[in-house]
């Protein structure tokens, strides 16, 4: 799992999807939750895991990173990809993990899970389980208690096995302080950056014999560009909604079957006092947020109480009154307090956040109800034909897709089966397609005509998916491969030589100039002898992100006594990196954090060797086409 990630992510996605100490054990042991569908994503030895399964936490992690996505559509669709894939990963972890724990026989009494679900404090009412608000937050989540019961002492089981790998895994007062020297060490150093323009030798002159061969040699480099003519058909999606027949009996049918979705939810009205923890001591809040639910008790009014006492400004004023609300507006720590509220006035016990306390009284209900056809006729006409449309256009697509693969030498069968006649750019260069051809101006049309069986093969594309659209093409002849003359680019042959001889100078120079620096010679008296000047950098750390990895790299490698290396920086480019001192690393986090820090990574690369370790043993089968 973390593998594939460190393979395929770039810094934005490991940073969120590598899952540490904080893994989702509710992910673990719900044995029942893998094999709900029809469509099987993928089989951990007799486990399936179902497409629903997989999309549900999908979508949940999608939302969780929405906004550190690339603005860039590709670039986020790959991202998303990396991201589904991970999640899937994560399941499958989840299942071999649950296993494990059951063929070991690992065990949680009755006694255990009770203490277990007595402590968690989402099920309290004053600091103490309550039984009515355990079934009520079961029965909302449409979950029996037996099986909640039987999913928790899975998970239970699951928890076990990883405290045992934290358990197993310690470093010592010593082993710390040496990470903590490495991870916060810093680096003083210089670089003299050389580009081959540093080697050019102006006498250097290449015979008329050597410039032939040249040019024979590396013919390609003087190709003309080649010209293309492709074929192609583009399928318009907003021509799907003309298909669709959308009679008033069709909508009506629709909305009966889909009343759920025309709800006007409940309404709530709301006021709450607040004592938030950023504008006053925890303890001190604690102990103020008791008294005043004492007060509560005692007859003393809300709204009192609110103005007096109340950190909310847009609230306190108007006595704790925030008005009507949904479930939805509110986060979830307050609205299952506040929608489990039975009668106008009931006031809620003391709720703990991170934000602060609340104490909330329901002031008023607004049932929920289902509008009529009448209400939502456009919104129903709507969502019909969209959803008509989507369904067509998976037929469609899968009818292209089909026709391009029996027919992959010809776009008449996709043109008969859609009524559209395919169009043609006539032979052109591809920058001049990409300009007078803009449906073809994509990316994703740039990728499919490089794969080998559209330019090599000249057959069919696959469909490809245009902001909702559909392009099939293929490249139907092609100009014959020309040259440039020799006679017209023996200058330019000249230079590439010259070129060529002055990288070769520079690398076997650069060996040269490190041996002299170690014998002694000033590495300023070498910058000053190619004009340049040396780039200084201080304190520089591990992880700094101004300076390219490659070079970083080289930089920690070096030591006090082997003190300067070389790089080549892209092909005509030499960086000569001179290593000055080594500031030993110190952090500001305490002794306590950065045992935590340096022990959950630990803990990390453990559990990681381990998983890997069960997966070798585990017939992973994972279906890609239902992905």
């Amino acid at each position: 799992m973390l593998q594939n990630i460190r393979d395929r992510a770039s810094g934005w996605i490991a940073y969120v999807i590598v899952i540490g100490i904080s893994i989702p054990f509710a992910l673990w042991g719900i044995d029942q939750y893998f094999t709900g569908g029809n469509v099987i994503v993928a089989q951990v030895n007799d486990t399936k895991i179902s497409s629903e399964r997989l999309n549900n936490e999908y979508q949940d992690r999608l939302r969780e990173m929405q906004s550190i996505l690339s603005k860039d559509q590709n670039e986020a669709e790959l991202q998303k990809k990396i991201i589904k894939r991970t999640v899937l990963d994560e399941l499958i972890d989840g299942v071999i993990v649950r296993e494990f724990v059951n063929d070991n026989k690992f065990q949680v009494s009755e006694k255990s899970l009770i203490e277990d679900i007595k402590n968690n404090k989402i099920f309290h009412s004053g600091n103490k389980f309550n039984s009515k608000i355990y079934k009520a937050l079961l029965d909302r989540q449409g979950i029996g208690i037996p099986d909640y019961e039987r999913i928790r002492k899975s998970e239970l089981k699951s928890l076990q096995f990883y405290n045992n790998i934290v358990q197993s895994s310690f470093l010592t007062s010593q082993q710390i302080k040496l990470l903590e020297d490495l991870k916060y060490q810093t680096r003083n150093f210089r670089i003299l950056s050389l580009n081959y323009n540093d080697f050019i030798n102006e006498k250097d002159s290449f015979s008329e014999k050597q410039k032939e061969e040249f040019y024979i040699k590396y013919k390609n480099i003087f190709a003309m560009p080649e010209k293309i003519n492709i074929e192609y058909i583009v399928f318009d999606s907003n021509k799907l909604k003309e298909l669709i027949s959308n009679d008033k009996e069709s909508l009506k049918n629709y909305f009966n079957e889909n009343k759920f979705k025309y709800i006007v939810p409940e309404k709530r009205e709301l006021s709450q006092i607040f004592l938030s923890n950023i504008k006053g001591d925890k303890k001190e809040n604690k102990i103020l947020i008791e008294e005043i639910a004492t007060s509560l008790k005692s007859g003393i009014s809300f709204s009192e109480l609110a103005k007096r006492y109340s950190n909310d400004q847009l609230s306190k004023d108007n006595g704790g009154k925030i008005g009507w609300v949904n479930k939805e507006d509110l986060n979830k720590e307050i609205s299952d307090k506040l929608f489990i509220l039975e009668n106008v006035n009931d006031i809620s016990d003391i709720i703990e956040t991170e934000q602060g306390y609340y104490i909330l009284m329901l002031t008023g209900v607004i049932d929920a109800k289902i509008k009529t056809f009448d209400q939502v006729k456009e919104i129903v006409k709507k969502d019909y034909e969209n959803i008509q449309a989507s369904k067509k256009y998976e037929v469609i697509y899968e009818d292209l897709a089909n026709i391009l693969f029996e027919y992959p030498n010809s776009l008449d069968k996709v043109e008969e089966y859609l009524s559209i006649q395919k169009s043609s750019t006539g032979l052109l260069t591809l920058p001049q397609i990409k300009s007078k051809h803009k449906d073809l101006n994509d990316p994703k049309v740039l990728a499919a005509l490089s794969s080998p069986a559209v330019s090599k093969d000249n057959l069919n594309s696959e469909p490809i998916e245009i902001k909702g659209d559909i392009i099939m093409l293929r490249i139907k002849d092609r100009s014959s491969v020309e040259y440039k003359e020799y006679s017209d680019v023996k200058k330019e042959i000249d230079s590439l030589l010259k070129t060529e001889k002055s990288i070769e100078n520079m690398r076997n120079s650069i060996k040269d100039i490190e041996d002299k620096v170690k014998k002694g010679k000033p590495l300023n008296d070498i910058a000053s002898s190619f004009g340049k000047k040396l780039t200084s950098y201080k304190e520089i750390e591990r992880s700094d992100n101004s300076i390219p990895p490659s070079i970083l790299e080289k930089v920690f490698s070096l030591t006090k006594k082997e003190n300067i290396t070389s790089i080549e920086s892209g092909t005509g480019n030499y960086e000569l990196i001179f290593l000055d001192n080594i500031n030993v690393g110190e952090s500001e986090l305490s002794k306590k954090s950065l045992e935590t820090m340096f022990n959950n990574d630990q803990v990390n690369a453990l559990l990681y060797s381990v998983i890997q370790s069960l997966r070798d043993k585990t017939d992973i089968v994972i279906f890609s086409e239902n992905l």
